[in-house]
């Protein structure tokens, strides 16, 4: 299960992720990320209590930071998880994304 919060300050949508971003997660989770990319310039992903990402999660991921580039903005993840950070690395995510 996916909790979801989403703070604007300014030019930045700080969206929280909490839980587990799988399959049947990864559909809302494009629902939110494309109503973030549309609320601010730059997105910042606070993945803390991220416990679990699976494949579709990921596309999620990429269709973000595509979108956010597409406006002239920065995605930045903050606060990995070990285990997430392990997929990252593993499937090359951790190259293309901008950690904080």
């Amino acid at each position: 299960m996916l909790s979801v919060s989403s703070t604007v300050n300014g030019d930045v949508n700080v969206v929280k992720l909490v839980g587990r971003l799988d399959v049947k997660a990864a559909r809302d989770a494009e629902e939110v990320f494309a109503e973030a990319s549309s609320k601010a310039k730059n997105v910042v992903l606070d993945l803390s209590e991220l416990d679990y990402i699976a494949s579709a999660g990921l596309r999620a991921l990429k269709r973000l930071r595509g979108d956010v580039n597409a406006n002239g903005g920065t995605l930045v993840i903050r606060n990995v998880q070990e285990d997430v950070m392990e997929v990252f690395e593993m499937t090359g995510f951790a190259a293309m994304l901008t950690f904080e």
